[in-house]
C-alpha cells in the first residue's frame, strides 16, 4: 500500500522512492543556487558605482583658454583602466588622464579648445571591477 502512494504515474513516467530523492534534491540545491545567485546580485547592486559630480556639465557653454574636465565618483577609481575620450569638430581623440589625481577623481586637462561642438567620452572602473560609462555634450564659446 505505501508503494501505491509513491508511485504516481504521469506524462514522463513513474516515480520510485530513489527518482524522488533525486528529483527532490536536485530542485532544493537548483533553489539554494538560485536564492545564492539572487543574494549576490541584490549586493553588488546596492554598492554600485555612482557619478557624484562632473565638470563640464551637460550642455554646458565653456570658455576655450585653460580647460580641464572631472568626473567624480562615489569611491575610489582605477586610473590605469579608466579612460577620457574627446570629441572634437576634427575627430576623436583620446585625452591623458592624471595618475595621481584624487583616488575617486578622473581628471584631465586639455588647455585651449577651438569655439565649436564637443563630446567628452569616459569609461571608469571601479577598483573592484565595476565599469561605468557615458558621454557629455559641451560647447565652448567663441
Amino acid at each position: 500500500m505505501g508503494r501505491e502512494l509513491l508511485t504516481k504515474p504521469s506524462l514522463v513516467g513513474s516515480y520510485d522512492n530513489a527518482m524522488i530523492s533525486r528529483a527532490m534534491i536536485s530542485r532544493t540545491l537548483a533553489a539554494a543556487a538560485g536564492a545564492m545567485t539572487v543574494t549576490s546580485l541584490a549586493g553588488a547592486s546596492a554598492q554600485a558605482m555612482g557619478l557624484v559630480e562632473q565638470k563640464p556639465t551637460v550642455n554646458e557653454i565653456m570658455q576655450g583658454a585653460g580647460l580641464a574636465f572631472a568626473l567624480r565618483f562615489d569611491q575610489p577609481i582605477d586610473h590605469q583602466r579608466s579612460s577620457l575620450g574627446l570629441e572634437t569638430p576634427r575627430g576623436t581623440k583620446m585625452l591623458r588622464a592624471r595618475l595621481d589625481a584624487e583616488p575617486n577623481t578622473l581628471y584631465s586637462a586639455v588647455g585651449k579648445l577651438a569655439p565649436g561642438e564637443y563630446t567628452l567620452h569616459w569609461k571608469a572602473r571601479a577598483r573592484d571591477g565595476q565599469m561605468l560609462m557615458g558621454s557629455i555634450p559641451f560647447r565652448v564659446a567663441p
